[in-house]
């Protein structure tokens, strides 16, 4: 593979992640001000509602998202133009009966699934509440597949700066609304706290349609260059059987793959609160506990893991290419060149939310809960990390037609996430969660990666070389850590003002000598081919 087409995929890689990196910061910034309005105790039913909606929502689109990507990549490659467009016109019609049809098998569900959330000890009052709030996110369920089939369909053409942009422009508008909508009910009306939660339920929906918006715009100037080169196209379309063959037999292995994929989400939102009074925790408390790793800790994890869902969007067009054409040399070098930048991008991310959990955590949500909160972020680092890796691998094994091997990796991480979940709660506490996922994501990518190996003989001792001068990285950092801290240049947690300037100097100075030592081993002008010359040349606009 020339070096151009390895930049173009890691390009539009870093394109879709910074999309959605702006998109989670973003959702990350709205936490702290949305937590005020609503209270920690009511953004539980938030965060249980937005586990149950993307569950229903995999369930609606049944992986016709991805499955949409890769037919029109592949379709798209052997200049098949009209069968493009049928594979458009098919998805969109199916991706809005699909809503339809999950927005009220949702509401109809909504009082058995609120009861399996909150346990057996629940008051009425907050399954009532809990029931409001799933019966108002089934509007989004309802919109959201047709956005996912336009989305799916760009991302094929591989582009991925419009599909990264309508991210942005999603969450952009969902926290704003979610905000104002709030503040006014909660703030200027003075009616109760909850209803922060609800309107932070309905921005979803208002964040969909603003990228729906976004995109039939974008379609004036796309979509009749496509209509062009199918009318110029001599050979037919496939049949729209075929066709609908064809997106089921990608979809629905994506569909089970993400079903288990959330498998973790699934159990800790349904079963975390009746676990925690097995170990004697007190159900207000298991609340509590929840909506800080479900909410707030996930916010933050969710900022290493953007490289996940980047990457997972753009390697698929390029391995779809890559396995049609049977070039295995460039299908070896993507899934490696995938696997090392996410890993130098991702692993110092995680370190810091490890090592300085506590003023990061302080810093974006107080110190009301602040021990308990720091302690949860520093064991939910490690999820960040695994995070980032799990969908990535699963994402490759579907991409490389590995389906079946990768629902049956799945399957054995889900039944190690129920045979660990309720044991490790018990024995250790409300970390046992935490833990259980852990362990899941780690045989997840282990059985994924090996099966990659032996399939296509791919050989990651350079992934090895490159991860192990990552952690020397990563030691560098550390101690620079250690030796601010031992000056008291550490952050105070006292002012969250003087806190952000202490962070910022403290975090300046890690990833500063984090990239000079790595720089030092070669290891970023390795993966990304450029040297500190050409990056500020880059950065200055010259060619």
């Amino acid at each position: 593979m020339s070096n151009r087409a390895k930049k173009s995929f890691i390009a539009g890689a870093l394109t879709s992640t910074a999309g959605v990196f702006i998109s989670k910061l973003l959702g990350l910034l709205y936490v702290a001000p949305f937590t005020a309005l609503a209270t920690t105790q009511n953004t539980v039913f938030y965060s249980l509602a937005y586990t149950n909606y993307d569950i229903f929502l995999n369930i609606c689109t049944a992986g016709i998202p991805f499955a949409i990507a890769t037919m029109v990549a592949k379709y798209y490659d052997k200049k098949d133009y009209k069968t493009v467009i049928l594979i458009r016109k098919l998805s969109i019609g199916l991706m809005m009966v699909a809503g339809f049809t999950a927005a009220i098998l949702f509401i109809s569900f909504s009082t058995p699934m609120a009861k399996m959330a909150l346990g057996s000890n629940v008051i009425e009052q907050d399954l009532n509440t809990l029931r409001t709030v799933y019966c108002i996110m089934a509007l989004a369920i309802a919109i959201v597949p047709f956005l996912s089939s336009i989305r799916g369909y760009y991302q094929g053409l591989k582009e991925l700066g419009s599909y990264a942009f309508s991210q942005v422009l999603e969450q952009l508008m969902r926290v704003f609304s979610l905000l104002l909508l709030g503040f006014i009910l909660v703030k200027v009306i003075q009616l109760d706290a909850i209803y922060a939660v609800y309107m932070a339920v309905l921005a979803t929906s208002i964040g969909a349609i603003s990228a729906i918006v976004y995109y039939m715009f974008f379609d004036r100037n796309h979509y009749p260059q496509m209509k062009s080169l199918a009318a110029n196209q001599k050979t037919e379309e496939k049949s729209k059987k075929y066709l609908l063959k064809e997106l089921f037999y990608f979809g629905l292995p994506y569909f089970i793959v993400a079903i288990l994929g959330n498998s973790m989400n699934i159990v800790n939102n349904n079963f975390f609160i009746s676990a925690a009074q097995m170990a004697n925790i007190a159900y207000d408390q298991a609340k509590v506990i929840l909506s800080i790793i479900t909410l707030q800790c996930d916010k933050l994890t969710s900022i290493p893991q953007v490289f996940s869902i980047g990457f997972s969007t753009g390697i698929i067009p390029y391995i779809t290419v890559a396995l049609e054409n049977h070039n295995y040399k460039e299908l070896s070098k993507n899934i490696l060149d995938c696997l090392d930048t996410v890993l130098y991008l991702a692993l110092p991310l995680c370190f810091c939310l490890l090592y300085l959990s506590k003023p990061i955590y302080y810093l974006m949500y107080g110190n009301g809960t602040l021990d308990l909160g720091s302690e949860l972020l520093a064991w939910s680092s490690l999820i960040g990390l695994c995070g980032t890796i799990t969908p990535i691998c699963s994402s490759m094994m579907m991409a490389l037609r590995l389906r079946k091997l990768a629902m049956v990796n799945l399957l054995i991480g889900f039944a190690v996430k129920l045979i660990t979940f309720f044991p490790l709660i018990i024995l250790t506490g409300y970390t046992g969660a935490i833990t259980s996922s852990v362990l899941t994501s780690i045989v997840i990518i282990t059985l994924d990666l090996w099966m990659i190996k032996k399939k296509f003989k791919i050989n990651y001792k350079r992934v090895v070389r490159r991860l192990l001068f990552t952690f020397i990285g990563i030691l560098s950092m550390g101690i620079v850590f250690k030796i601010m801290y031992y000056f008291n240049i550490g952050p105070s947690c006292v002012s969250r003002i003087q806190t952000f300037f202490e962070l910022a100097i403290l975090g300046i100075c890690g990833i500063s000598v984090y990239f000079g030592c790595t720089y030092f081993l070669q290891l970023p002008q390795e993966i990304f081919r450029m040297d500190l010359q050409t990056i500020m040349v880059r950065l200055k606009g010259k060619k």
